[in-house]
């Protein structure tokens, strides 16, 4: 798996419950390996004036952060966690970089600090849950 072998900054994101969320499985691609992950998927909107038309244009900006994983499992656990959050109206701080080539923030914070727990029996909600 890929991972920073120095940080001399990072960013700090604030994700608002106004997202998409998918998992990739592990798996690799013309030779290259590529771990499991969840790719979130942000945007703002804001209106700009034309000044041609005299009205105003909605104008998105997009931002899509990845979650590395050590497994399927937990992109799958992740996954479900991230929908919790956004079901619950929760933010989600987030710590990472500027977007690489693909246009994603690779995240910096551990996946594990995300999964949710089940206050009731302590047990790790699985997905499908």
């Amino acid at each position: 798996m890929s991972e920073y072998t120095k940080v001399g900054f990072e960013i700090n994101y604030t994700l608002h419950p106004d997202f998409a969320v998918k998992s990739l499985g592990a798996g690799d691609f013309q030779g290259t390996k590529y771990p499991a992950s969840i790719k979130i998927v942000s945007r703002n909107m804001f209106e700009r004036l034309n000044q041609k038309t005299q009205a105003y244009d909605e104008i998105e900006e997009e931002i899509t952060f990845k979650i590395l994983c050590e497994t399927d499992e937990l992109a799958g656990d992740l996954l479900h966690t991230f929908r919790t959050f956004r079901r619950n109206g929760q933010i989600v701080h987030l710590k990472g970089g500027l977007p690489n080539a693909n246009g994603d923030v690779i995240v910096l914070n551990n996946p594990n600090e995300f999964v949710i727990k089940d206050i009731k029996d302590n047990k790790e909600i699985k997905k499908g849950s």
